[in-house]
């Protein structure tokens, strides 16, 4: 088990390093090119979704936007479920850098918490109906290649999650005995759970609002 320093050192190394511009092996052509292939397809795919919809749109359309021949769109990924994973993966954990650093300006660890979930929110709000698909798709994530992209995507929004709260330990607002991970897990699944009922209508922005706060400060006064 990872101690807090310890885990510090481990996410640092493994996330937020990752993004410093660090000198690396020069990539050859044929790498260059599939990268630019994927930002093209990546980014075909972003545009039809959100202009045609994601059940209106075909990977043929997605390969023609980008480019490319059809089947070098299956190199990328094997269904179109694949691709909407892949699109949100990408800006996701570039949202979760903003939402990190956002919540770092705040005091207390509740209000830091609403700050990195509201960034999330606003990144959603930008468009409901692929928003939705994605919650859709998440309820049953089929292939393995999905799973590695979401659990990939779900280990930064964690670990960052789970460095606030070791942050506010030593603030003396979450007791010393509390586990960072589980805490970070416990913190997104009300997030989360009150993100779907948001997108799927049940309650507008401002009862999700005031849900989160509630139930997230209910959670906080139980870490301490």
């Amino acid at each position: 088990m990872l101690t807090v320093p310890l885990f510090r050192a481990y996410f640092l190394d493994n996330e937020i390093v990752k993004g410093r511009d660090m000198a690396g092996p020069v990539q050859s052509r044929r790498d260059q090119n599939k990268v630019e292939k994927r930002g093209r397809i990546i980014a075909a795919a972003r545009a039809l979704f959100t202009h045609k919809g994601f059940d209106a749109t075909t990977t043929q359309e997605i390969a023609d936007a980008a480019g490319v021949a059809a089947g070098t769109v299956f190199t990328y990924a094997k269904t179109k479920e694949d691709l909407l994973i892949l699109v949100f993966h990408d800006e996701m954990l570039e949202v979760a850098d903003d939402a990190y650093k956002a919540a770092r300006k705040r005091p207390d660890l509740l209000d830091q918490v609403i700050v990195f979930f509201e960034t999330m929110v606003a990144y959603h709000a930008r468009d409901l109906p692929l928003a939705r698909a994605l919650m859709r798709q998440l309820g049953y994530v089929s292939g393995d290649d999905q799973r590695t992209l979401v659990r990939e995507l779900m280990r930064s929004v964690y670990g960052k999650l789970a460095l606030l709260v070791e942050d506010a330990k030593g603030r003396g607002e979450v007791a010393a005995s509390s586990p960072l991970l589980a805490s970070a897990r416990s913190l997104f699944a009300i997030y989360y759970l009150h993100l779907g009922a948001m997108l799927n209508g049940y309650v507008d922005r401002e009862q999700f609002d005031r849900d989160l706060r509630t139930e997230l400060g209910l959670l906080m006064r139980g870490l301490a």
